[in-house]
């Protein structure tokens, strides 16, 4: 019983990016958050989750709370991707404060999270996701400069683009994590 699930809730494709090279690298079955079935998980050891974060949510955390019961006993992955640089300190801390909202402290020991940087297409969002977006940019361009963050940085610099920072290296660390090393 040492198979890997990979389960992602993607809307733009960068999180089915992300789990789609992690199955390949870890020889894992993947699937839909929305198709999982979660009382059958019986044959998996490790069960890998991804989302990317839509205006602050991530419905794989939310999924993984939902269902903890069904997963307390396997080995449990998180990767959240979003469009800001995840090199920053700044950054994870902003990630990992909107996870401790979703996910309580005594499931959240149990869980191993990365964090990956996805991408955006402007084009592409939805009426909302674009309408969240508009409001953000027009407030953080009226912030002086001194007073902006990496976060508003990125965001400010996207805005309006199609760019994709998706990375097969990022996936190293959640890799070797799984094989145990």
């Amino acid at each position: 019983m040492n198979k890997t699930l990979i389960a992602y809730y993607s809307k733009y494709g960068h999180a089915k990016q992300y789990a789609q090279w992690l199955a390949e690298e870890l020889n894992a079955d993947i699937c839909e958050i929305k198709n999982l079935n979660f009382n059958n998980l019986k044959d998996y050891s490790t069960v890998i989750f991804g989302s990317s974060i839509y205006a602050g949510q991530n419905k794989a955390a939310v999924s993984i709370v939902k269902h903890f019961e069904q997963l307390k006993d396997k080995k449990i992955v998180l990767f959240t991707c979003g469009l800001t640089d995840t090199s920053s300190e700044a950054i994870i801390a902003d990630r990992n404060q909107q996870l401790e909202t979703v996910i309580p402290p005594e499931i959240r020991e149990k869980i191993k999270i990365f964090h990956l940087r996805g991408g955006m297409d402007y084009e592409n969002l939805n009426f909302l996701h674009k309408t969240i977006m508009k409001m953000l940019f027009k407030s953080l361009s009226k912030k002086p400069a001194e007073e902006l963050t990496e976060k508003d940085k990125d965001i400010l610099t996207a805005y309006g683009q199609k760019v994709d920072f998706s990375d097969k290296e990022m996936l190293k660390p959640i890799i070797e994590y799984c094989l145990g090393g």
